[in-house]
Formats: C-alpha cells, structure tokens, sequence
C-alpha cells in the first residue's frame, strides 16, 4: 500500500517512517505542505493508496487541502486519514464534509496507525464496488428501472456536501468520545415508495431524487455538525452533535417542505413526487462494541415505525408517473 503524509511539522515527518516500518506499511511518501502535496498527487506516475493529511497546517490546512484532493478524478475514492491533535467534533466533521474518511489522534502509537491504515484499505475495497452518482453530469440517464445498481445499494450521491460514505459515517461514528455521544443525536429519513420510484426514474432521475432529499435534510439543519450517508433502498442515515437539531416530528414536515418547494420533474417535465419520514432521534450506543451497527439498526427500526404509523393512519401518496413513465 503506497501512502502519502501530509506534515509541516518536521518532527512527526521524522516519526513516521519510523511508525510506519513498524506497522509493516513501508511504502511512505512526505510531504511538508498542501501545495507540495497537490503536486505530488498531479504530476507523480505512481498512484497512491491512502493519504494522511494533518489537519492543522499553515497556509493551506488539513481540511481545505482534503476538499481540493477530492476535486482530483484519480483520488475521489481513496481513503483519506486526518490527523489531528485535538479533540475538536467541529473541526472532525468539517474534514468529513470535506471528504475524509477516518481521523487518528495525536499523539499516536503504532497500533493507532496500523488499525486506521488497516481499516483504509477495507474502505478502499468496498468503494471501489460503491455506485458513484451525480444528478447533474450524467450523460446517459437510461431507462426507467435500467440502473447499474440495485435499490439496497449505498450509492454514493456527490453534489451535497454533508453526504459521506456509509463507511466513513461509522467510522465518525465508532470514534466518538463519551463527552460528544452526550450531545449526538442519529436520525434516519426514508423515501417512501422508493420502489416505485426506482422503478420509474432512469439513473438521473432516480439521483435527483435522492439528492433533493439531502439538499432539504441540509437546509432543515442547517449546521456545520450534520453528517448523514445514503444506506441503500432510499434511507438516510444522519448524525448531529450539539442541540441544533429541530424538534421532532416538527422535523419532519419542515424538511417535507423544503423538498415539496423544489419542484421536482421527471425530464420528461412531469412532476416527480417525493415523501419522506422521519424517525424520531436517539442517541449513540456508549459501548464502542457493535455501537455503529446497533445504533444505525435503531434509528432504522424508528423511521421504518415512523412510516408504519403513518400508512396506517392516511391514505397511501404514491410518487406521480406521466405515461411516458
């Protein structure tokens, strides 16, 4: 695996060779500042694997040089580490924002990075199999019900900033302390009818789709805490830190609205129908065991009993479909 640091600090570039022989990942490239890694990454042959980025450098920091990687074809998907010497959830969710996918803490030791390198390159192999969407640069939208991926897949949308890979949202996830689980809520949304509406849309519709829901999730809460990742089957899965969070079930239908106010069209022009449910918030398991998989499951089982509720006290809305659809 071939590995770029990023580092001003010419101490840490002295350690991390040294670390990295140790965890047995001996193919480590430095480089001192963001320019100096912008660079590298353009005009060297040999393609790396996963990067390193610290967060707090001069001129050009960890996270402003993590969203300019991300602008690169050739590093939209690799893994990239921030590392950082406070414990700052701000600063930590601006980075994933920006397209991180994993932290480490100063200082570290060789189990840190040798876990965190290893857990990369798991990431690196499940992405690489990820659907990757944009609604706005899709030149062949398809057939309706044509797509190269299944309804359950965790097709990643670009075009929201807040929207980060289901493997990178656990990762966040799994690594918060006790003082920021206190003030972290996880909500699940829910497209409703999302078979159906697969079934109609082609790609680009069915994208847009699921990015509207996004961009109205992201203007309801709007905070700079607010990450969430597109699970697969049309569900949201969102975390927030601090007490920006609307009150529930009032969420709900501010985000209904701000969806209902975008006008969504098949490109046939034909109005394109999207619902949504919410489930009510919880808060993270403590136990870091099983706390990402056990706690995603709950806001799942709530949003999945949010829609429960309501089919069984409304009468069915389904998605609009012109005869062309």
């Amino acid at each position: 695996m071939k590995i770029l640091a990023v580092d001003d600090d010419p101490f840490i570039r002295e350690l991390l060779p040294v670390v990295f022989r140790e965890a047995d990942y001996p193919y480590l490239t430095l480089a001192d500042s963001g320019a100096a890694a912008l660079e590298l990454l353009e005009t060297t042959k040999d393609h790396f694997d996963c990067l390193l980025l610290d967060i707090e450098m001069p001129e050009m920091d960890g996270i402003t040089l993590c969203r300019r990687i991300r602008t690169l074809e050739a590093y939209q998907d690799t893994p990239i580490l921030m590392v950082t010497s406070r414990a700052d959830a701000t600063a930590i969710e601006s980075a994933f924002a920006a397209g991180a996918n994993d932290y480490v803490t100063k200082p570290f030791d060789v189990k840190d990075i040798a876990t965190r390198v290893h857990i990369a390159e798991r990431m690196l192999e499940n992405t690489q199999r990820a659907p990757r969407l944009d609604p706005h640069h899709l030149k062949e939208a398809g057939e309706p019900g044509a797509h190269d991926f299944a309804l359950a897949d965790p097709v990643h949308i670009n075009g929201v900033e807040q929207l980060v890979l289901p493997f990178s949202l656990g990762n966040y996830l799994s690594q918060l302390s006790r003082q920021h689980l206190d003030i972290c809520q996880v909500f699940a949304v829910k497209i409703e009818h999302i078979d159906e509406l697969y079934a109609t849309c082609n790609t680009r519709e069915f994208a847009r789709a699921v990015t509207s829901a996004a961009q109205a999730i992201a203007r309801v809460v709007d905070c700079p805490q607010l990450l969430m990742t597109h699970n697969g089957s049309g569900t949201l899965l969102c975390i927030v830190t601090g007490d920006s969070l609307p009150a529930w079930p009032e969420i709900e239908v501010l985000i209904q609205g701000e969806l209902d106010g975008m006008d969504l069209r098949y490109d046939d022009n034909s109005p394109l129908s999207v619902m949504l449910s919410v489930g009510g918030p919880i808060q993270p398991n403590a136990s870091r065991t099983q706390r990402v998989r056990k706690t995603f499951d709950r806001a799942i089982r709530r949003v999945t009993m949010r829609q429960k509720v309501k089919l069984d006290t409304s009468p069915t809305e389904k998605p609009s479909v012109s005869a062309a659809h």
